[in-house]
C-alpha cells in the first residue's frame, strides 16, 4: 500500500480502525508540516443512536492512514461536523487542498 493514495470510499468502508496509526493534536501539528501532501477525511460514525464524526488523516506519499486521538489515546470523536472542521483549520492551517472529504451513511444501530 506504500505510496498509493487511499480512496475515501476505502477509508469509509474497508480500513479497520484498529489498523490506523494514532495521532494526537500535537503530533498532528508536526505531521502536517512534515507531510505537506496529507489529506483530511471526516467519517460519520454512530455510537448507539448518537452520530459522531471522526477525523482520518491520509498521507498519499507514504500510504499511511492515521486516526486523530485524544491525549489519552482514544479516538477523538466530535459531536458536530463543524467542530471537527474548526479543529482541522486550527491544528493544520497549511492544509494543502483546503479540503476535507466527508464520508457518511453508516446506519444507526
Amino acid at each position: 500500500m506504500s505510496g498509493t493514495p487511499v480512496s475515501p470510499l476505502f477509508l469509509a468502508k474497508s480500513y479497520p480502525e484498529d489498523m490506523m496509526q494514532p495521532l494526537d493534536k500535537k503530533e498532528l501539528m508536526v505531521f502536517a508540516i512534515a507531510q505537506p501532501d496529507y489529506r483530511v477525511h471526516l467519517k460519520e460514525r454512530y455510537l448507539g443512536n448518537v452520530r459522531k464524526w471522526a477525523l482520518i488523516i491520509e498521507s498519499p506519499s507514504t500510504g499511511q492512514v492515521f486516526s486523530v486521538v485524544t491525549a489519552l489515546g482514544k479516538t477523538r470523536l466530535f459531536k458536530n461536523a463543524d467542530t471537527a472542521i474548526d479543529f482541522i483549520k486550527e491544528t493544520c492551517p497549511n492544509n494543502p487542498n483546503k479540503a476535507i472529504t466527508i464520508t457518511y451513511g453508516e446506519s444507526p444501530s
